[in-house]
């Protein structure tokens, strides 16, 4: 397969490998709750910029 590279980050075509989590595995509810906050937080200000950008043209 060939590499190819985006944005100097270079990217090899692999198969995908299944990863089976293990069953005893528990979420960090803390963890995930600040994860969703901070994305909730960039989608907030992307929707905002995009709002100004189509405003000022």
């Amino acid at each position: 397969m060939e590499s190819y590279i985006l944005n100097d980050v270079e990217y090899d075509f692999k198969p995908l490998e299944i990863f089976v989590p293990d069953p005893e595995y528990k979420v960090d509810k803390k963890d995930l709750e600040q994860s969703i906050e901070k994305n909730r937080a960039i989608i907030t200000r992307t929707r905002e910029k995009r709002k100004k950008y189509l405003h000022d043209t």
